[in-house]
């Protein structure tokens, strides 16, 4: 692989590691465990470790309907084109359907508040790992965005070795952001309050009008590689 197509992969699989990421749930329930509990590292450690979990799980399923997996059980070279086409042209209005769904979510219903965890909940490794999987895998944004990374993977390189490095780059990005956040509250006290204010800010917006516009480009991509394939 050329220098500069790996650098143009790791960046775009840190760009969708951090959008894979970026959840105002999230934030809300580390803000929550950094302000209420005595040592909050362990507790978000769990939590990432919870949306790591749902990260690999999402890739696992969507490995089983990749086009090049379909499309190794075809010999004929006319039948892969047409699956590889209907992948992406599926995948395509699937997310311009759900792109429409948001935006409709977004204008006609109030956003819901989050719900804080209780003290024992933040004791408690299993309810932690519970809470990070299920927003990771339960949504859109998730398993639309780990399709994509899926695609992405299997575009930059046929090795798997090599889509495993991409892979962990990319886990990297989903959870880096908590671990920085924690590490700069525990040890860099004079950081803590503008850590728990950007935190807060984040925590506080309402991510469904970003959520469809990344839909809509997402679903652009896809149908013009289905109709240019």
């Amino acid at each position: 692989m050329a220098i500069s197509a790996l650098v143009g992969g790791t960046a775009s699989v840190l760009g969708l590691g951090l959008v894979m990421g970026f959840s105002p749930t999230v934030y809300a329930l580390v803000l929550r465990i950094l302000t209420h509990h005595a040592h909050p590292a362990r507790a978000v450690h769990f939590l990432t470790l919870g949306m790591a979990l749902g990260t690999t799980l999402l890739l696992v399923v969507f490995r089983t309907v990749d086009p090049q997996t379909l499309t190794a059980l075809l010999e004929d070279r006319t039948k892969e084109l047409l699956v590889r086409r209907g992948v992406d042209l599926t995948a395509g209005v699937l997310l311009a359907v759900l792109a429409v769904v948001e935006l409709v979510r977004w204008r006609t219903r109030p956003r819901t508040a989050h719900r804080a965890p209780k003290s024992e909940e933040m004791d408690s490794p299993r309810r932690m790992v519970t809470l990070g999987l299920l927003n990771t895998v339960v949504g859109v944004s998730g398993p639309a965005t780990m399709y994509i990374a899926g695609r992405l993977f299997t575009g930059l390189s046929p090795h798997l070795a090599v889509q495993a490095v991409f892979f962990l780059v990319f886990l990297l990005a989903v959870v880096g952001p908590y671990w920085l956040i924690t590490w700069a509250w525990e040890k860099v006290p004079a950081l803590s309050r503008n850590v728990e204010r950007v935190t807060g800010w984040v925590a506080a917006q309402d991510p469904r009008p970003l959520l469809a516009l990344g839909l809509a480009v997402a679903a652009a991509v896809f149908l013009v590689m289905g109709v240019r394939d």
